[in-house]
């Protein structure tokens, strides 16, 4: 199971270290039906580090199992993968919580942008969901306890 997780996690990481874009966000007034939590801010940043081609922010709030297994190297094999497919990730948006008695999920819709393969170079669009699982290591600390699309 943790090895699964791992590899999940690895291969969304891979797909979006591909090529560089600027990463839409929604402004903050627009934002406002987010969850102020703590483990949603830590969900969050992950998902930035990833949008942003950043392994070291996305390695920062792992939990021990999962940052064993992560290293820059398998994030940008992983990207590389995800934007053959995908493309490169565009932007963002909130969906939604799921709480479950020990861990809280978010989910967010994140949408990659490619060119056709074809003679016609045109752009294409992709939508993906993102999931990110968190945990409370304690009062303080929350840690991810896994993340990959759907």
């Amino acid at each position: 199971m943790k090895r699964k997780t791992v590899l999940s996690v690895l291969s969304v990481c891979a797909t979006l270290l591909c090529g560089c874009a600027t990463v839409k966000e929604l402004p903050p007034e627009e934002r406002k039906g987010e969850p102020q939590t703590l483990e949603y801010k830590v969900a969050r940043e992950l998902l930035v580090s990833f949008m942003n081609n950043d392994p070291k922010g996305m390695v920062k709030n792992l939990s021990p199992e999962n940052r064993s297994g992560f290293d820059p190297e398998k994030f940008e094999t992983t990207r590389k993968q995800m934007a053959l497919s995908l493309g490169t990730p565009v932007s963002f948006k909130y969906v939604t919580e799921l709480e479950f008695v020990t861990f809280k999920l978010y989910v967010w819709k994140v949408r990659f942008r490619r060119e056709s393969r074809g003679k016609e170079k045109k752009e294409i669009f992709s939508e993906a969901l993102f999931r990110v699982i968190t945990g409370r290591a304690s009062k303080d600390q929350v840690l991810v306890m896994g993340f990959n699309f759907l």
